[in-house]
């Protein structure tokens, strides 16, 4: 009996032993699992602190762009209004500078007009040309001026430096209707309308006779101003030869403006 008693304390206590152990274990397993879960609240919370970090910094850029934006915004809206006052200004003083050409001593460049072999747009080469002649500053500030401002293909090297020329040309003599001159240049109008042709090369039927040529070929080859702004600045050739005939002591003139080929309308000017 004494000998069973003893072996059953003994269990109890080996028992006993182990069940000790074991909590001490899981005691120290849930102390890691604790210790690893205050690391990742830790964590956690450092995260959640550094997000709202950068949420308010995105905020702040946010609402810094947009102030940005708005301070563009109002600064195009000024330069746009800047840059329409300067171009009210422009248009007005050109008005003002075209509405001098309503002077009557002007009238005296319509040498043409009394021609009545010429066409409107014939006598406008003529009016034209003779006010480019008696006053070339006041033309380049307003005709040449206008004419560069409506096209940004317009304001090139070479109307730039016909302005620069015209502000420092002294006026030149008118320039006077000549029928045999116009007889000389509608023929060759004629025929290089006809095939097509630009250039000086004439058929033996026209005869030559002049002392200097332009010809200008194009849809707008049929108006006068622009036949003459277009020969004056002279963008196809580089020695300048039309603007130079044209700014010349020529004293009589030719103009044929005809039908072309290839090119809606072909002008022929004879200088003599």
């Amino acid at each position: 009996m004494n000998r069973l008693i003893a072996i059953i304390i003994i269990a109890w206590s080996c028992s006993a032993c182990v069940s000790t152990k074991d909590y001490k274990a899981l005691k120290a397993k849930l102390t890691q699992e604790a210790d690893k879960n205050q690391k990742l609240s830790a964590e956690n919370q450092r995260l959640r602190k550094s997000i709202s970090e950068q949420e308010n910094s995105v905020n702040f850029m946010k609402s810094e762009n947009q102030v940005l934006k708005d301070e563009i915004k109002k600064l195009k809206a000024d330069m746009e209004s800047l840059q329409q006052r300067v171009d009210e200004k422009v248009k007005n003083n050109l008005q003002q500078k075209e509405s001098l050409w309503n002077d009557p001593k002007y009238q005296v460049a319509k040498t043409a007009d009394k021609e009545d072999y010429l066409s409107k747009e014939e006598k406008n080469v003529f009016y034209y040309l003779n006010l480019a002649r008696m006053n070339p500053s006041l033309f380049a500030e307003t005709f040449l001026e206008r004419f560069i401002q409506e096209s940004p293909i317009n304001d090139n090297p070479n109307s730039r430096s016909l302005y620069n020329e015209l502000r420092n040309t002294q006026p030149l003599p008118l320039i006077k209707p000549s029928r045999k001159m116009w007889e000389i240049a509608q023929c060759h109008a004629i025929e290089s309308g006809k095939t097509g042709y630009t250039g000086h090369e004439r058929v033996k039927s026209c005869e030559k006779g002049y002392a200097a040529e332009c010809c200008y070929y194009g849809e707008d080859a049929y108006s006068g101003l622009k036949i003459v702004l277009q020969l004056l600045i002279d963008s196809e050739d580089t020695s300048l030869s039309n603007r130079k005939a044209l700014l010349s002591d020529y004293k009589t003139m030719g103009v044929s403006i005809q039908l072309h080929k290839l090119h809606s309308y072909g002008v022929v000017i004879d200088l003599l």
